[in-house]
């Protein structure tokens, strides 16, 4: 179902200002911030734009068709693999850890609910090294469960890769499959999103970006592997990361959400769930989250210094993104591997604000 590329003056974007979008991401090739990259720009469910830049290992050029490690842009699929099962009768947002780990409760982390761990106000830590926790994957998990609170519970923003590894064991525990094998029937094969999953196949691997500079894998080199030490020491199957895929296929998805929740005639979620997906379900007072994506006033929303406060989007660590602006249905997805360079130095960031800029700069009707 890969969305259909048309003439950006069809969808009412100037290519004279996507050039300077282009202009800026190749600077970044050519700083040495990513080896490779690739920039897709949507609107009304119509690519106008789709470049690649850089090289992969060997030199062989990047392809639009690239496939990149997503990182953190894990989060919002799996929080829309969730918000499938809230739509189905299975759970509500209101649930506590504790209906779904019962040997979680009386405990801190089992009183936390839905909504704290889909927003980041769960006030669970940021980040614990689970790579180093002895044991398998239930282990891990009832590590997190053990977890002190570094803040009462929806009091402060926090964002929590562990608050996420749970929602992704929740969505396994009420399914009853697999995280990776739920998210593959509910989203990505309906959507005919062939290259997005955990775990790519052997046969792939020329197609992948590579990955370095893991903290719990010094010296290695990552192609086809997953980069983030918690989730790889996991099986590479988690809520928080995982998920490799390209540009074309996350466009699916998000023009999706961004519209009535439906896609060439297939439906992902209702219309009154994407305003669940679009718009801050916590007070200002503590931030900007939606159930899965980060909204205004979060500055972790790489929105630019134009697009309008119905932006959301999602950053990943390794260097992805994707930003999406409900009142001119536009989606822009940047895929990097900025972690092959130990040294960046927040260049990322600048190459996201400035692109985003020019994008919203190419939007002419």
């Amino acid at each position: 179902m890969s969305l259909p590329k048309v003439n950006p003056e069809s969808i009412g974007l100037d290519p004279l200002r996507l050039a300077v979008a282009d202009s800026v991401v190749a600077a970044g090739v050519e700083k040495g911030a990513y080896p490779a990259a690739v920039l897709l720009v949507a609107r009304h469910g119509k690519i106008g734009h789709l470049k690649a830049f850089g090289t992969l290992p060997g030199g062989a050029p990047v392809q639009t068709d690239t496939i990149f490690d997503l990182a953190s842009l894990t989060k919002p699929h799996v929080a829309t693999g969730l918000l499938t099962l809230l739509e189905d009768g299975k759970l509500v947002i209101g649930n506590s850890v504790s209906d779904f780990f019962p040997e979680s409760a009386k405990t801190p982390v089992g009183d936390l609910t839905l909504r704290q761990l889909l927003t980041h106000s769960s006030g669970l830590p940021a980040w614990t090294a689970l790579y180093n926790v002895k044991g398998d994957r239930n282990a891990k998990v009832a590590a997190i469960l053990g977890q002190k609170l570094a803040n009462p519970a929806g009091t402060h923003y926090t964002y929590s890769d562990l608050g996420y590894i749970l929602v992704g064991e929740i969505v396994s525990t009420v399914s009853g499959m697999p995280l990776d094998q739920y998210l593959h029937a509910r989203l990505f094969a309906p959507l005919e999103m062939h290259d997005t999953g955990y775990l790519p196949p052997a046969a792939e691997r020329d197609r992948i970006a590579p990955t370095s500079n893991e903290q719990s894998r010094p010296g290695e080199t990552m192609r086809g592997v997953v980069h983030d030490g918690n989730c790889h020491s996991m099986g590479g199957v988690t809520g928080h990361a995982g998920l490799f895929g390209t540009a074309s296929d996350l466009a699916i998805l998000s023009s999706a959400l961004i519209g009535n929740g439906t896609i060439k005639g297939h439906r992902v979620v209702g219309m009154p769930t994407t305003e669940l997906v679009a718009n801050s379900q916590i007070g200002a007072e503590v931030g900007g989250h939606t159930f899965g994506w980060f909204a205004p006033p979060n500055g972790m929303l790489p929105r630019g210094d134009i697009f309008d406060d119905t932006t959301f989007g999602h950053t990943g660590f390794t260097g992805t993104m994707i930003v999406n602006n409900r009142s001119t249905q536009t989606t822009t997805i940047l895929l990097t591997n900025r972690v092959m360079n130990p040294s960046e130095n927040g260049e990322i960031s600048r190459v996201r604000r400035r692109t985003l800029n020019a994008v919203a700069s190419a939007i002419v009707k």
